[in-house]
C-alpha cells in the first residue's frame, strides 16, 4: 500500500515537472469604440487620475454641464460665430480653463484665434535630422538595426528609438516643483503672435507663457479674467496613437483644472442609419424586406399556364357606355359627356355659316343665335364649363340638340 502511494506520488511529480507553462499575448486590434474615439486613451487616463471626463459634440451643451473645469477643443476652427466666441470668453472670464487647437489651413476664419491675435504658419526651418537620414546609406541603417537585434532589443523598441531620433522635442517649463517636460509636437506648423513683432503695441494681448522647439512656438497661454486659455498647434499628441510618448499624458494632466471635470469637444463619428437600424430594429428590416418581396411578386409576371378569357362575362357595349357615363358623372366630369355633342354643333355651324370659322368665340355665339333665333346668352351657357346638376345637364343637352337641328 505504501509502495503504491510512493509510486503514484513520483508519477505525479514527474508529470508536473514535464508540463511547460508559457504565456502568449494576442493582439486583436483596436476596439470599435477606440476606432470611433481617437481620444479614448486620454479619457481613460483622466478617469483613472480621478478627473471625470465628458464627451460632447457641440458648444450648446457647455451651459448644461455642471462642475466643468476644463474644456478641450480637439478639433480646430470650432469657434465660428460671434455668439460662440462670447460664450467661450464669458466662461473663461469666470474662471474656466480652455485648451484650444489651432489649424494651419483655415485659421483665418477662427474667431478665437483672431480675438487673441494668434496666427498659424507652416514651419520654414529645414529638418536637419531628415537631411542626415537622407545622407545615411541603407547599409548603415541595416547594420545598426541588426546590431540592436543582437543586443536583444525587440523590433518595436528599435522602431520607437528610430522614430525618436527624428523628433524635435518642445521643452515646456513649469514651476520648480514640476520642472521641465518634453513634448513631441508636429513640427510642420507653429504659432505666431503679433506682439512678438511689435512689443510696444498696447492694443495687443500678449501671452504670458509660450513653449517652443527649434522650429518655432507650439504652445501659448493667456490669462482671460480668472480663467486660462492654452492654445496648442498640434492636438494629436493626446490621441491614442501618441499620448503614451514622452510626457504627453503628464502635460494633459497638468493643463487640466484642479476644480471640476474635463470635457472633450469633438466631432463625433456617428453610425450610419443602416448600422443603427440593424442593431436596434432588425425586425423592422426583415418586415420591410418581406414587404418588398411581396410587392415584386404582386407586380411581376406570373408563371404557369394562362387561362383563356371567359367571354360570357363581358358586358354589352351599351352597358359599357352606361358605366363610363355614370363614372364620369359621379366624378363631376360632366363636361366630358357633353364634349362630343358640342363638337358636332360647332362642326355643323362651320358648314352652314360662312364667316363662322373666321370669327371669335363671342361672334360665333351671335351667329348661332341669329340663325336659330335664340338668345346669345343661352348659347354661351350651353358651351360653358360649369358644375352641373341633373336638371341643368338635361337642359344643356336638349339645347345643344335643338341647335344642331336648327343649323
Amino acid at each position: 500500500m505504501v509502495l503504491g502511494l510512493v509510486l503514484l506520488a513520483l508519477g505525479g511529480w514527474g508529470l508536473y515537472m514535464s508540463i511547460e507553462v508559457y504565456y502568449e499575448t494576442e493582439h486583436s486590434g483596436w476596439s470599435r469604440e477606440a476606432l470611433y474615439n481617437p481620444y479614448l486613451a486620454a479619457q481613460t487616463f483622466m478617469n483613472e487620475s480621478g478627473i471625470e471626463v465628458t464627451d460632447i459634440d457641440t458648444l450648446v451643451k457647455l451651459d448644461q454641464l455642471d462642475g466643468l473645469g476644463t474644456l478641450f477643443f480637439s478639433d480646430a476652427n470650432q469657434v465660428r460665430t460671434p455668439r460662440q466666441l462670447k460664450q467661450v470668453t464669458d466662461w473663461l472670464e469666470i474662471g474656466g480653463n480652455v485648451i484650444y487647437s489651432a489649424d494651419s489651413v483655415s485659421h483665418d476664419d477662427d474667431l478665437l484665434l483672431r480675438e487673441f491675435d494668434v496666427e498659424v504658419d507652416w514651419s520654414d526651418t529645414e529638418d536637419d535630422s531628415a537631411a542626415e537620414d537622407e545622407e545615411k546609406s541603407l547599409s548603415e541603417t541595416l547594420r545598426e538595426y541588426n546590431r540592436q537585434i543582437e543586443e536583444g532589443k525587440s523590433r518595436e523598441e528599435i522602431t520607437r528609438e528610430f522614430g525618436r531620433a527624428d523628433e524635435a522635442l518642445t521643452h515646456v517649463r513649469f514651476d520648480d516643483d514640476i520642472g521641465e517636460i518634453e513634448v513631441a509636437f508636429d513640427t510642420s506648423r507653429v504659432l505666431q503672435h503679433a506682439s512678438f513683432d511689435d512689443p510696444g503695441d498696447d492694443d495687443l494681448n500678449p501671452p504670458f507663457s509660450w513653449s517652443n522647439s527649434e522650429y518655432g512656438i507650439h504652445m501659448m497661454q493667456f490669462e482671460v479674467g480668472d480663467g486660462l486659455l492654452t492654445i496648442v498647434s498640434d492636438p494629436g499628441i493626446w490621441t491614442s496613437y501618441h499620448i503614451d510618448k514622452h510626457d504627453h499624458a503628464y502635460l494633459l494632466w497638468l493643463l487640466s483644472s484642479d476644480d471640476g471635470g474635463f470635457a472633450i469637444l469633438r466631432s463625433v463619428l456617428h453610425d450610419s442609419i443602416w448600422v443603427v437600424m440593424k442593431r436596434n430594429a432588425s425586425e423592422l428590416l426583415i418586415a420591410a424586406g418581406l414587404f418588398i418581396v411581396m410587392m415584386v411578386w404582386r407586380q411581376g409576371y406570373r408563371f404557369g399556364r394562362m387561362l383563356p378569357r371567359d367571354l360570357s362575362r363581358t358586358r354589352a357595349l351599351g352597358e359599357h357606355f352606361s358605366s363610363v357615363s355614370h363614372y364620369l358623372w359621379h366624378r363631376r366630369r360632366a363636361e366630358y359627356l357633353l364634349a362630343p355633342l358640342r363638337q358636332a354643333v360647332l362642326r355643323r355651324a362651320s358648314l352652314t355659316l360662312g364667316e363662322f370659322a373666321r370669327a371669335d368665340q363671342a361672334r360665333q355665339f351671335e351667329l348661332i343665335a341669329e340663325r336659330c333665333d335664340l338668345n346669345s346668352e343661352a348659347i354661351a351657357r350651353a358651351f360653358s364649363i360649369d358644375q352641373f346638376n341633373e336638371t341643368s345637364f338635361v337642359q344643356t343637352v336638349r339645347l345643344l340638340k335643338r341647335i344642331e337641328q336648327l343649323l
